[in-house]
């Protein structure tokens, strides 16, 4: 496994399982690429912003056009429901935003976060009803708990690539018979990840958790992403804390731990700066980057220098407290 940070740049199908068609063979494969992003909120500021131009989140850059996968978790409900969850903060994004979705290129999101039910039981329904208007893919969330927890399987270019969600637990966790996210209960994942692992060739887990703001990691998270690593997941990618936080190498496999923010319009702050991870499948070992990217005005576009190079410096400089970070800093290898 190559993570690079460098200087210069089967089942049974169901609304929570998406199976894409398979291209190429083990033989003839091309390599997969795939981006990851962090939080997504496209209601709120960027709403009030934007207004009915749909295209211009995305206008200067389109992630899903350089990937064969493109996800992000998307923070909040699809819904024109009124009845808000009692909270401090409720999100929601109008159905016309559905236009924006598509042309980032995303694949597919992780609905398992604390603002997916900010509009109750009816905002996550109608969630699923329109991502699957969209053709978008979804992991955690379900109209059940084996729903929730079923993965998203992807096919392309002779690779199989699964990918699960969880989020916290709580009153509108999934259960048996009422629908909501998956719970992050170590023992649901480990069975998830390892049943998943028999049939793909890449795990992909992500995570809603950590504390908002922290520049680090608690002792929890890390136990928990090296549980999950030694039950098979290859790459984990988290969010919730807002900001970039550091990226380890533990056992051949990769966590990120915090992607921070990638659009967020839950508060009135429009320009910043942030990253996404670039993988690549192809012979040999995963190639893993962090690809800084620069937010003006909730238009994300990839860091030109000097602040590529800052951005990466932070994210060296949060990753040095790993027992295990070799990542390399060279421009090509």
């Amino acid at each position: 496994m190559k993570l690079l940070i460098p200087y210069a740049r089967n089942l049974v199908a169901a609304a929570m399982f998406f199976i894409a068609p398979v291209e190429g063979s083990a033989q003839t494969r091309e390599p997969l690429v795939m981006i990851f992003a962090g939080d997504v909120v496209l209601s709120e500021n960027v709403e009030n912003f934007v207004g009915d131009r749909t295209g211009y989140v995305f206008e200067l850059w389109k992630p899903g056009k350089e990937a064969d996968v493109f996800m992000a978790n998307l923070e909040h409900p699809v819904t024109t429901a009124t009845e808000r969850v009692e909270k401090k903060f409720n999100f929601k994004m109008h159905p016309r935003y559905g236009a924006t979705l598509l042309d980032a290129g995303i694949t597919l999101v992780n609905t398992a976060n604390n603002h997916i039910f900010d509009f109750g039981l009816q905002g996550m329904e109608d969630t699923m009803r329109f991502l699957d208007s969209l053709g978008i893919a979804y992991t955690g969330l379900g109209r059940n708990l084996a729903e929730a927890r079923k993965p998203v399987v992807i096919r392309k270019k002779g690779w199989t690539v699964g990918f699960l969600g969880y989020f916290g637990g709580g009153e509108y966790s999934a259960s048996k018979n009422r629908p909501g996210f998956a719970p992050r209960y170590a023992r649901f994942m480990v069975e998830d990840i390892r049943r998943l692992k028999k049939g793909v060739e890449y795990v992909v887990v992500n995570l809603h958790w950590g504390v908002e703001r922290a520049p680090e990691p608690e002792d929890w998270q890390i136990q928990l992403a090296h549980r999950l690593v030694d039950a098979g997941a290859d790459l984990i990618v988290g969010h919730h804390p807002h900001v970039l936080q550091g990226i380890e190498q533990y056992r051949g496999s990769t966590i990120a731990y915090s992607l921070g923010n990638f659009v967020f319009g839950g508060n009135s702050r429009h320009t910043y700066e942030t990253g996404v991870l670039k993988v690549t499948l192809g012979q040999g070992d995963p190639r893993v980057e962090l690809v800084p990217v620069s937010v003006v005005r909730w238009q994300p576009r990839p860091s030109a220098e000097p602040v590529r190079g800052e951005v990466l410096e932070l994210v060296r400089e949060r990753s040095r407290n790993f027992a295990s970070h070799p990542f390399s800093t060279g421009a090509q290898e």
